[in-house]
């Protein structure tokens, strides 16, 4: 009798072939372009960024809030690659590597940050909103009580999304306040393109399915990843458009 168990001993093969796995991931994209024309027509000042008006004090707040959430995701992505680890250590492996590139990409945020007037100091002393320490929660609980997809799934949600959507951000940026004071975001945006950081996650994700169920089970955290991020986006909405135009009448 071994009572070893959670090793990732036997290399577990994905559930799809490279055929199926093509399909599946153009169906998981269909889903999220539908996600994102219902983020687009719900969430307050979803494409903000993209206007010809920057509202300041959104974009520096908004800057802040990236920088807690690469700071704190690196705790949380640490958990998640010996979750993996003890599943497909393939998988684990190719994960580390990816947050490997992805950990220290604050600084790119403090860069533009100091840009447009924030110190460092100022980042230290403001606390993150509850919707970021709910994001990060929510994958410790999926973690330690569902599965290691959850943070897989947000990361290829993220991938997905921006490559979409971040360059009419940085190139509106860009022309709004010059290029270089959104150099940061632009390396980012380079890197995730150059890359192809959305394959690469759902190379990754595809070894964590081992079964049609858990391909279901990635619609479900897309939704709730969206979710939360949209409850951050009406946060930052409320704390920084909303309150001040009532202040100022």
């Amino acid at each position: 009798m071994n009572r070893v168990r959670s090793t990732g001993i036997t290399h577990p093969k994905p559930f799809y072939d490279e055929e199926q796995s093509r399909l599946k991931k153009a169906e998981l994209d269909r889903y999220l372009d539908k996600k994102m024309a219902e983020w687009k027509a719900t969430v307050p000042f979803a494409s903000h960024l993209t206007e010809p008006e920057l509202h300041q004090a959104y974009y520096r707040r908004t800057l802040i809030e990236h920088v807690w959430r690469i700071r704190l995701s690196r705790v949380s992505q640490s958990k998640a690659i010996y979750k993996i680890a003890q599943v497909a250590p393939r998988a684990a492996r190719d994960y580390a590597q990816y947050q490997a590139d992805e950990m220290l990409h604050d600084k790119l945020y403090i860069s533009d940050a100091a840009a447009a007037g924030v110190t460092e100091e100022e980042i230290l002393a403001t606390e993150p909103y509850l919707s970021t320490r709910l994001f990060e929660g929510f994958f410790y609980y999926a973690l330690e009580h569902e599965s290691a997809l959850a943070p897989v799934v947000s990361n290829y949600l993220v991938e997905y999304t921006q490559i979409k959507l971040q360059p009419a951000i940085v190139d509106n940026l860009q022309k709004r306040l010059g290029k270089e004071n959104v150099k940061g975001q632009a390396a980012h945006l380079h890197v995730d393109s150059t890359e192809d950081h959305s394959q690469e996650m759902w190379d990754i994700l595809r070894q964590l399915i081992f079964s049609e169920e858990d391909f279901q089970q990635v619609f479900k955290y897309i939704d709730d990843v969206q979710d939360i991020l949209a409850m951050f986006f009406r946060e930052i909405y409320e704390d920084t458009v909303a309150r001040h135009a009532a202040s100022a009448v």
